[in-house]
């Protein structure tokens, strides 16, 4: 071999680049049984003592986020989660609606409204209590006396 000439290189046919795998899209794992059961029975009582503690305004954020978080993964916990989110919401409203009520009949009204109200609060905060324990058997207890904002 002399100086001018190359070297011989074997002639290999172009290979084509390696594709990766085409991405599936993002599909929850489902949650077993027992984890559903347990965050069912968390959307109704932490939504019970959220209500407690910020005197019924902050109730409905813990099922909102629990709810988005689990829906995909649990039938049971996306049932539960909308009816405390229901529940949450329903209180909301009919404390804006007894406070305006109250107000347009000349302050007067406040007298009734806002203890009607009051117990409507009492009968949220027990039904949601009797509902975490019902989520916690695997049923799916449907809480009567909410408006059903989130289907």
């Amino acid at each position: 071999m002399s100086e001018n000439t190359s070297p011989q290189h074997e002639q290999h046919a172009p290979t084509a680049p390696v594709q990766p795998a085409p991405q599936q899209p993002y599909a929850p794992q489902p949650m077993l049984e027992s984890e559903a059961r347990m965050w069912s029975m968390l959307i109704h009582v932490v939504a019970a003592g959220a209500m407690v503690l910020s005197a019924g305004f902050l109730g409905f954020v813990v099922p909102l986020v629990l709810w988005l978080i689990y829906r995909e993964r649990s039938a049971l916990v996306d049932f539960h989660g909308k009816q405390n989110l229901n529940l949450q919401i329903t209180v909301l409203v009919s404390g804006a609606a007894a406070f305006i009520v109250g107000l347009l009949l000349l302050g007067v009204g406040l007298f009734v409204t806002l203890p009607l109200w009051g117990l409507y609060a009492l009968y949220a905060l027990i039904i949601s209590i009797v509902a975490g324990v019902k989520a916690h058997g695997g049923q799916y207890y449907k809480v009567p006396l909410i408006i059903p904002f989130v289907r």
